[in-house]
């Protein structure tokens, strides 16, 4: 993983283009459980277990109960209003 970021790195500096780490995150699933440190431009890329990508939370373990706590959620405060 550290040679694909690395490699995609210096591919992307030579069309101008740069990481942003506060965007940057690693999510491994349950079946790839490395847990070595990634690094970007000298900093650690930030591991978390779930994420939110276009309005849909993404999972570790391909479980979408946080995805559907959150979309009840957001009907449940319309509804409200």
């Amino acid at each position: 993983m550290q040679q694909t970021t690395t490699a995609l790195r210096i591919e992307a500096g030579k069309v101008g283009l740069c990481t942003n780490l506060e965007n940057c995150k690693i999510l491994t699933t349950t079946v790839w459980n490395d847990r070595t440190d990634i690094q970007a431009t000298g900093s650690d890329i930030e591991k978390v277990d779930d994420f939110c990508y276009l309005g849909s939370y993404i999972s570790h373990n391909g479980s979408c109960e946080r995805d559907v706590r959150v979309r009840i959620g957001k009907a449940t405060a319309v509804f409200g209003k």
